[in-house]
């Protein structure tokens, strides 16, 4: 299982993941750099290794973005 860095790093290169993000952000074909950039914006970091040391960053990165996330994925198939 990676830990919360690696999985902010993997997340923005899942094309399910941006298809995702692409959809709660009304914007169409995210790349992985915007979608990087929308996990830091959201999480209110500089840099992805924050929410390593950040219990309020990881804490948003959870409940904004990746429980949402794996719930709209569980319902797609």
């Amino acid at each position: 299982m990676p830990n919360i860095t690696q999985l902010a790093g993997m997340l923005p290169r899942d094309p399910q993941f941006r298809e995702w993000l692409s959809t709660a952000t009304e914007v169409e074909q995210l790349t992985a750099d915007e979608a990087a950039a929308i996990i830091r914006t959201v999480c209110k970091i500089d840099s992805r290794r924050a929410l390593a040391i950040d219990d309020a960053a990881a804490k948003r990165f959870h409940n904004l973005l990746r429980r949402p996330f794996v719930e709209w994925r569980s319902k797609q198939h």
